[in-house]
Parts: C-alpha cells; structure tokens; sequence
C-alpha cells in the first residue's frame, strides 16, 4: 500500500509540475515552415483549397464537412484523431492567400493558418504560418516541449507537397509571417 501511494504522490506532483511550467509559458505562440515545390502555385492552391479532398491526403484527417457560414465565412468540420476541429476560411485569394481560423466552441486552443503562396517561374514557395493559442496549461507545456508547435505542419507539408505532385519539394523553418487580421463581415 506504501508504494501505491508514493506512485499516486509522484504522479500528482509530475501533473503539478507540468502545470506550474505551463502556466510560465505564454498563452501564444507562432511557428513557421517553409515549403518550395517544383510546381505552379495554381496545383498548390487547388490542392489546398479542395477541403472534401483532404481525408484522401492529409494526415490524420478522417473526414470534412461543411457547415453554416460564420460571420461571412465558410466554415467546415475536420474530423481527426482529436475529434472534431470547426474550422472558418478567413480568406481565399487564388493562387495566392489561404487562411483559416479554428474556431470549435469551447477548444482548449485556437489560433490560424495562414499559408502564402509566391510562385516563380513554375515553382511556389509555400510560407505556412500557425499563430496559435494554447488556455490549457498542462496542454501548453507539452506543446511546447513535447509534441511541439510545427508537429501538425511537419505532417501536413509532405504530404501536401505528395499531393501536388512535387518530388524533390525541399523544407525549411523560417520567421513567421504577421498575424493576420481577422475579418469581420
């Protein structure tokens, strides 16, 4: 009984532990990776903007569904392996500009993508920046120093790069892009 409880001691303190370095981190965060493709921003565009195609190619992403607009925003579902993320297009400008918000009622953490795009000569540099926001504080800690803030970006880059068609895509990390402004419709 004497183990159990020093096992039941550590494990309340590993949890305190974690939660007293969470709540020193600050509640947001921006992280960037950098994607160059062998293809026309037009392909890497159309690949991004098709939201039903995703449960095809991109990682973890079981399914998608609309639902009603927002504030003047398309708004869908993804389903992954967390559950389910509500997700606004803040904005959509061809070949050029996506950007999304989370915006799941009640989610332990929210934030956007934005993804530019800048293509030359037939090749696109793809700049995908996550600002996110992390309330949970024990979730912000392991966020930080287990899973990592560019985890989802680290999947989601290869495999759109797959989909694109772009062998021999080369990635980077690189500064963030400014925050962009949320739209008000």
């Amino acid at each position: 009984m004497k183990y159990v409880w020093i096992t039941l001691c550590v494990l309340v303190g590993v949890v305190a532990l974690v939660a007293i370095v969470g709540a020193f981190l600050p509640k947001a965060h921006a992280a960037a990776k950098r994607m160059l493709l062998p293809v026309p921003a037009k392909v890497v565009f159309a690949a991004i903007a098709d939201i039903e195609a995703y449960p095809q190619w991109a990682p973890g992403v079981k399914s998608v569904q609309w639902l009603p607009d927002r504030d003047g925003c398309r708004v869908f579902r993804e389903v992954g392996p967390h559950g389910p993320m509500d997700l606004a297009i803040e904005r959509r400008e061809p070949d050029r500009l996506f950007v999304t918000r989370i915006v799941t009622e009640g989610s332990p953490f929210g934030g956007t993508w934005t993804l530019r795009l800048d293509e030359r000569d037939g090749r696109t540099t793809l700049t995908l920046t996550e600002h996110g926001e992390v309330d949970n504080v024990v979730f912000r800690c392991l966020a930080r120093f287990l899973f990592g803030h560019t985890a989802t970006m680290d999947a989601f880059l290869p495999a759109l790069a797959k989909r694109c068609g772009g062998i021999g895509a080369v990635f980077e990390a690189c500064a963030p892009d400014p925050m962009p402004a949320r739209v008000v419709k």
